[in-house]
């Protein structure tokens, strides 16, 4: 099977590209890279069953040729995050809504039974009162959230869909994002020695990038069998509070902790998830927080950061 991977180049992509290939799929990864990061592919290119492909999913001419004669889709493209999407509106609105729809568009056109994997966010429930389930009202506040509930609605409605409500990611990939919340704790951790929290006791849920891949090809080899259209994926050991990861960071890393009054999450997001939906179905998360902080304490060193806070 040959699966298209658009945002194959990004920080979960450049994992689930190479998970693919050692699954023994083909894989066609499409992405323009307009953060200017594209060397962690370069590995990729001497396999024969990978291809790359330097295209946008907000050109629909481009979107019909990467869709052609594949036979599965995972839509990871996508503007990232409330600082991003806040900052440049129109381009998020044209990347993850329009792009999504040309992606359905051109999929109808050549076959709607292609799977189709759709990277959603839990951005798109916003506000929660109690224990989070695929349930609970939907109430996005940010840009990105409001954005990525326009196209997951507009997946959800094609046959042979499923969509994941992804926690927050963290952990190492090849091209890594250091502005992700763990992440960062432990850049700033080991860079500035200290870690600056604000709504400390807002409760978080987090889900490792390779627990991240292994949900979107658990999600294309078994979407026949999948009950649901909508899942949240990430796992009940990784609902933690921003004070117990910051307290278990600095226990690691020896650095110290300044709790601010001032500084609000846009997202709003302060609420345990509830994972049973996606547990039932077969699927369980891997990686733990420790380990994978434990993982970042060592590759910190190693890091240079480009274009992650612009």
């Amino acid at each position: 099977m040959k699966i298209l991977v658009t945002g194959g180049g990004g920080y979960v992509g450049n994992i689930l590209c190479r998970d693919l290939l050692l699954r023994g799929y083909e894989v066609r990864c499409v992405d323009n890279f307009h953060k200017g990061q594209c060397d962690a592919l370069i590995p990729l290119i001497e396999n024969p069953k990978f291809e790359f492909v330097h295209g946008d999913v907000t050109d629909m001419s481009q979107v019909q040729d990467m869709i052609k004669d594949v036979d599965g889709i995972i839509h990871l493209a996508a503007i990232v995050g409330f600082p991003a999407c806040k900052s440049q509106p129109a381009m998020s609105a044209s990347v993850n809504v329009h792009g999504t729809q040309n992606i359905l568009a051109m999929r109808e056109w050549h076959s709607e039974n292609t799977p189709l994997i759709f990277a959603s966010t839990g951005s798109v429930y916003g506000k929660v009162e109690g224990v989070c389930t695929e349930d609970s009202p939907l109430n996005a506040v940010s840009q990105y959230g409001l954005d990525k509930l326009k196209a997951e609605q507009l997946v959800s409605q094609s046959p042979n869909t499923v969509s994941f409500r992804f926690a927050t990611g963290f952990g190492l990939s090849p091209c890594m994002r250091v502005n992700l919340l763990v992440n960062d704790f432990v850049y700033q951790a080991i860079t500035n020695g200290i870690l600056n929290i604000f709504q400390a006791d807002f409760r978080r849920t987090f889900i490792h990038v390779r627990d991240m891949s292994r949900a979107f090809i658990f999600g294309l080899e078994n979407h026949k069998k999948l009950k649901h259209k909508v899942y949240n994926a990430g796992a009940d050991h990784l609902n933690w509070t921003k004070r117990e990861l910051a307290e278990y960071v600095t226990s690691q890393t020896g650095a110290m902790i300044h709790y601010a009054d001032i500084g609000e999450d846009a997202d709003q997001r302060d609420y345990e998830v509830s994972y049973a939906r996606l547990s039932e179905e077969g699927f369980k998360c891997k990686e733990n927080m420790e380990d994978g902080i434990k993982e970042l304490i060592k590759v910190t060193p190693l890091l240079q950061i480009r274009h992650q806070y612009s």
